[in-house]
Formats: structure tokens, sequence, C-alpha cells
């Protein structure tokens, strides 16, 4: 086993754990939510947490995945950061316009825009997770993601049990965020790993490269839309706490996502490098690896699901929220899709094809719209997980026709 080998497995194996802190304590943080504070919070908290990936994404603008297959070094570390910097202050105003315009309560406005501020702060950290992931020090970024998100949801439960106040929650884990940015992130990164971690606005290049990324930028936006219409649709046809039900089924499910995304994400700069080297066999070997993966997921989720649903809701939240058990299995489906559709984006990403990948998003969203619209009014929360399968379907099997025109075209066999 060679160094490079042993590199790669140490740093999924960080990633793997961070990221799983991540998920599991944003999971955590709903499930307690309920148990704390009632579906109204529950409602109110998955409402912010639905608009907030929305805003991570345009705050992402495509950039993560170009930067850790940007083997080649086309930009520098700073440049990268200044991207963020502007992306992160157009995310901003696009987030004070959406709560100001949108039909919310005013509690959930302002939830809206504090979880919007929290989100920003991990988008910038993420920036410099992307320079780490290139020099195969991804275990600075996973101990990141464990402090942050154990702080996080510490002090959110602390206060909202103390102070039955969602806005005081959100606020202490924004300041605990801003924290760990400036006291963890940036020193270690800097002493540890020699990275520079200030942004560099010289010569416009961050400009530049958000100007290269805005073709992906456009197909993340959408797939997070494919991932957030429907539960919108739940709140504009029925009340919050509707939503909060639905979220609270959902975030059990949400595990098998986190897990099978756990090795996709870290393997971008590894199928790009495959692909630069013309090595067609080893980033097809990689892809059956992670296509068995998701396979394997769904049969052990459906399973779960089927024999150990009902239980599992009950040990979480109660009796009373076991009558939407049969939301579970739908659930199951929606999220190994979700994780196929990652992985194929990131595909289309580290071969440029956007054209490809932004079709796929324009025709996944439409489906959802189209699905959406109905199937929530008439079939209620499982409508919504309906119109997520519909959304996805169509965009992967879009993407599985676009990347294979894309690798005849280049001549891979």
């Amino acid at each position: 086993m060679n160094k490079q080998e042993v590199s790669i497995r140490r740093n999924i194996v960080w990633n793997s754990i961070g990221t799983f802190v991540m998920f599991f304590c944003q999971w955590l943080m709903m499930v307690l939510v309920v148990r704390l504070s009632g579906y109204s919070d529950s409602g109110i908290l998955s409402l912010s947490i639905s608009c907030g990936n929305v805003f991570l994404i345009i705050a992402a603008f495509g950039v993560k995945t170009y930067q850790v297959s940007d083997v080649s070094g086309k930009y520098q570390a700073g440049q990268y950061y200044a991207a963020k910097v502007f992306s992160i202050v157009l995310t901003l105003v696009i987030a004070v316009i959406w709560a100001l315009a949108a039909a919310y309560e005013p509690v959930e406005k302002a939830a809206i825009l504090l979880y919007a501020l929290y989100i920003m702060v991990y988008s910038y950290a993420d920036a410099v997770y992307g320079e780490l992931q290139k020099k195969w020090r991804l275990d600075i970024a996973g101990i990141s993601m464990c402090i942050r998100n154990i702080l996080a949801l510490i002090v959110f439960c602390v206060l909202i049990k103390l102070t039955r106040n969602i806005l005081v929650a959100l606020a202490v884990m924004l300041a605990i965020s801003l924290l760990v940015l400036f006291l963890y992130d940036l020193p270690l990164t800097k002493k540890n790993a020699e990275i520079p971690v200030r942004p560099d606005f010289t010569e416009k290049k961050g400009l530049l490269l958000l100007k290269e990324c805005f073709p992906y930028a456009i197909y993340t936006f959408l797939h997070t839309l494919v991932l957030t219409v429907p539960k919108l649709a739940v709140r504009g046809f029925y009340d919050k706490d509707v939503l909060g039900i639905y979220a609270a089924v959902m975030a059990p499910v949400t595990v098998l996502q986190v897990a099978a995304t756990f090795v996709i994400n870290p393997l971008s700069t590894l199928m790009a490098t495959h692909l630069k080297d013309g090595k067609t066999r080893e980033l097809k070997s990689v892809l059956i690896k992670c296509f068995l993966m998701l396979a394997g997921f769904l049969v052990a989720g459906i399973l779960i699901a089927a024999f150990l649903g009902k239980w599992g809701l009950r040990v979480l939240y109660g009796e009373d929220i076991t009558a939407y058990s049969a939301l579970l299995i739908p659930m199951v489906i929606v999220s190994v899709m979700t994780a196929l559709t990652i992985l194929l984006g990131n595909l289309a990403i580290v071969l440029r094809d956007h054209k490809g990948a932004n079709l796929s998003g324009v025709l996944g969203l439409a489906a959802v719209l189209a699905s959406s619209l109905t199937l929530v009014k008439s079939m209620s929360m499982q409508g919504a997980t309906l119109s997520f399968i519909i959304g996805l379907f169509v965009q992967d099997v879009v993407l599985v026709i676009c990347i294979l025109r894309k690798l005849k075209r280049e001549g891979a066999a």
C-alpha cells in the first residue's frame, strides 16, 4: 500500500467523522427541539434549515467541487477565499430580500436570517476545507466540524430549554461558529497545513473564478431547489406544525443520505485525477463501488423502515407520531436517490459538463414544481415525498445520459 493510498484513506476517515458529526448534530437538533419545545419550533427550525440550505448553495456558487478538482493549481487559495467573500455578500442580500418578501410570521423571518448568518460562517470555513482537502489535511477540517457542531447543538438545546426562545438559541449558535472559525480553523490551517488564510482581492481573480463557476452555481442552486420545493409546498398548503411533523419523521431517514455521501464527496479530487491521467478503468472502478454501496444502503434502509420504523419513531418522539410511519419507506428512497444525484452531479462537474448538469437541474426542478403543486395539496406529506422522488428521478436520468455523451465525445472507454 503506497503513501497516497494511506493518505486518501486517512482523509476519508476524517471527512467521514466530521461530516457524520455535522449531520448527526443537525439531525439530533431536529429530534430534540420536538421534545424540548414542540412541533411549532420544530417547524420554524425546519423552515430555517430548508431556506439555509438554499442560501448555502448560492454562497457555494459551485466553487467547492471545482476547487478540490483544480489539481493543476489554476487558482490560488486566497483567490478561492476572495470568491467566497463575494458570494457570501450576494447571498446575504438575497436572504434579506427573501425574508422580507415571504409571507411568513415575524419569528420565522428572524429565524431564517439568523440561520443564514450561521450557515455563511460555515460556508467560508468550507472554502478553507477545500484547500485542506487538496493537501490531504482533512483531519483539521474533520476536527473543526466536530467542535463547531457539537458546541452548537449543546448551546441550542440548553438555551431553548431555558428560554423557550428559538431566536436566542440561533443567535448564540452564530457566535459559537464565529469563534471556531477565528480561534481554530484559520490559525491551524496556516500553522499546520502551511496554507494562506487571507482572501486575495488583487487581480480580481476571485470574480473571474465566480464567472467561471457560474454554470455550476446554477446547477447546484437548481438541485437544492429540487430538494426544497416540496417542503416549502407543505408549509404553503399547511401550517408550521405539519411541516414540523414532516421534518421530524424525515430526520432519522437522512442518516442514510449522510452515510452514503461520506465516501462520495472526498472522491471528487480522485475522480478528477483519474480523468486527467486518462485512467478510465480506475474511474470506472470507483463509480461501480459507489453504485454498489448506494444499492446496499437502499435495501438496508427499506428493511429497517419496514420492521423497526414505527418503533424508532415511538422511541424518538412518542406514540402520536407513529401514525405517520407510512412516510418512512418513500423517504428512504428519497435519501438514497439524493446521494446518487450528488455522485452524478459531482462527476458532471469534474467532466466540466455544465450544460448537461444544468439541463438536469432545470428538468428536475420543472418536474418537482409540477408534481408538488398537485401531490402536496391532495396527499399532504406523502405527496411531498412522491414529488421528491419524481424530481430526483428525472434529474438522475438526464445526468446519466449527459455524462455518457460527454465521455464518448472525449474518447473515453
